[in-house]
């Protein structure tokens, strides 16, 4: 018998990752679907950690049979495996993992199904590409899925080396899940907060009318009110605007301190420096604000465009103040005076939602839509998360390679020897040595003993076709540190290495989760790492 109010079986089971991302994010989880190409060990310990927090589908295609170099590298291959499609036994192995996911196989090779049946693309949440894929291949991949907003992660993993680009096209989100939301609204209270102040204010400094107890539980924000109105008072009514004068207000706090263990009269003091600032409007959401898309709206327009011009509209009737989001930090006070406090803030915030709500619905109407189309509870979290979004439109494949990257990122980091530029490049080598026409078995350099130094050093030419393409000055000195890179990719001859695949199926699963859940700030738009150094970094590019 179930207890009214008890945790479901799956929120029992999904406990830990509903606290990350919410019911809201792990909907969208058990929604989607997700393509990997080619069963690599990197591709399918991607795949083990989206299985586990329950994606609802996924899809492998692969035409490889299991060898026993896959043995050494994927632990979801076993002996009896030897021989058999390698898609079909990680499938299998991979839907033991959690009975609630549906997992699918094609025998077949990406290159077919971009010939015979590219229309299935469309079904897929998010396609991940690993293994040995030409540029050609991933290119056609980028041109089908780019413009229907559908993400590729391009992923490889070759040694003690791994690389994943992000081709992304507009990928809005709302909740970044910032360190806090908390506005006190210090500089600008609101007739509510500041009549609670004013009731207040008579008794802070009488010691006939409040007593030493209660004078220690003050909320801290409403000692702060009333002595930004006494500083006020003798400033020309600005609050304090710099370094100086903030200390200054600090001694103007610990003068009201009756006694010194007064813990509220501290959090005032600690509170300061990081609420004592001018409003605005931050640069990520104004820019969304000015964006085209939010000042023009249309029939097609989504969710999240006319939600920010909802605020925006507000924010302009409202002096530049985006709403409240209504959080209150913890602080030492009486139950009964922060309940009240917190009630304040709670009931602001819901009065600018309400505002919002309002305006959100004549905006849909006016665009001839159902003014019911956005739920409430949508535009409450952007209400909510309003100083905080993010809006990434991130580069195609196909203007990566094709109008070629940034070549600026590229030659400022080619003089540092340190840098892990050197193994992008070596890895772009490499995928050029595997897209060779005359390389028609895909054969990875240095799979083969007798010629690695003649592999590496056509390695070393493509890099240096790259670098001439882009118009990139470069010298035997500059590339050293390119050259240390292709000798330990082309050391590894195209294998992989276990350890670095789980640590790559780990980085590239919470990728994928962050743009399917739209929350927290995903990378923009690759990273490489280096298993050697341990260390990572992220270019645009």
């Amino acid at each position: 018998m179930s207890v009214p109010g008890a945790p479901t079986a799956k929120e029992k089971k999904y406990d830990r990752q509903l606290r990350l991302w919410g019911a809201g994010g792990q909907e969208a989880l058990e929604t989607a679907h997700i393509l990997l190409i080619n069963a690599t060990a990197a591709g399918t310990e991607t795949l083990k950690n989206l299985v586990l927090p329950g994606i609802g589908r996924f899809t492998i295609v692969d035409n490889a049979a299991v060898t026993d170099e896959d043995l050494g590298t994927n632990f979801f291959l076993d002996d009896n495996s030897i021989g058999l499609s390698r898609a079909q036994k990680t499938c299998e192995l991979l839907c033991e993992l959690n009975p609630e996911v549906q997992g699918h196989f094609i025998n077949d090779t990406i290159e077919n199904i971009l010939k015979s049946a590219p229309e299935k693309l469309k079904d897929f949440t998010i396609v991940i590409a690993t293994g040995d894929i030409p540029t050609a291949t991933l290119l056609s991949l980028d041109s089908i899925l780019y413009p229907l907003g559908i993400p590729i992660f391009a992923v490889r993993c070759v040694g003690f080396t791994m690389t994943c680009r992000l081709a992304l096209s507009e990928h809005p989100i709302v909740e970044t899940h910032p360190a806090s939301t908390v506005d006190l609204r210090l500089f600008n209270p609101f007739p509510e907060l500041a009549a609670l102040v004013d009731e207040k204010a008579s008794s802070m400094d009488d010691k006939e009318k409040m007593t030493t107890h209660e004078h220690g539980h003050l909320p801290y924000v409403l000692i702060l009110l009333q002595a930004l109105q006494e500083w006020r008072s003798t400033h020309d009514n600005n609050p304090p605007s710099n370094y100086s004068q903030k200390n200054e207000f600090k001694s103007l706090l610990r003068s009201k301190m009756w006694n010194a263990d007064e813990e509220n009269f501290e959090e005032a003091i600690a509170a300061v420096l990081p609420h004592f600032n001018v409003p605005s409007i931050p640069s990520d959401t104004k820019a969304i604000f000015q964006d085209e898309k939010c000042t023009n709206l249309t029939k097609e327009s989504t969710s999240f465009w006319i939600v920010a011009r909802a605020i925006k509209d507000f924010t302009e009737k409202n002096d530049g103040l985006l709403p409240l989001p209504g959080a209150l930090p913890d602080m030492k006070a009486e139950s009964k005076d922060y309940i009240r406090l917190q009630n304040t803030y709670k009931a602001k915030a819901r009065a600018d939602l309400a505002v919002v709500v309002g305006i959100v619905k004549d905006l849909l109407v006016g665009l001839g839509r159902g003014s019911g189309e956005i739920a409430e509870s949508e535009v409450e979290t952007f209400c909510k998360h309003a100083g905080y979004i993010k809006l990434i439109r991130g580069r195609s494949l196909n203007a990566e390679y094709e109008q070629s990257p940034r070549a600026q990122v590229i030659s400022s980091d080619l003089s540092d020897p340190t840098s892990l530029i050197h193994y992008y490049l070596g890895l772009r080598a490499y995928e050029a040595f595997i897209s060779d026409e005359g390389n028609t078995q895909r054969t990875a350099p240095g799979a083969e003993d007798p010629i690695v130094d003649t592999d590496a050093g056509k390695l070393n030419k493509h890099v240096t076709e790259l670098l001439d393409k882009l118009s990139i000055t470069h010298s035997p000195e500059l590339l050293e540190g390119t050259e240390k890179a292709i000798g330990e990719i082309v050391r590894a001859g195209g294998g992989e290495l276990h350890n670095i695949a789980s640590l790559t199926g780990g980085i590239v699963a919470q990728e994928v989760i962050k743009v399917i859940t739209k929350q927290y700030i995903t990378m923009n738009n690759t990273v490489v790492f280096d298993g050697i150094s341990s260390r990572s970094q992220v270019y645009q590019l």
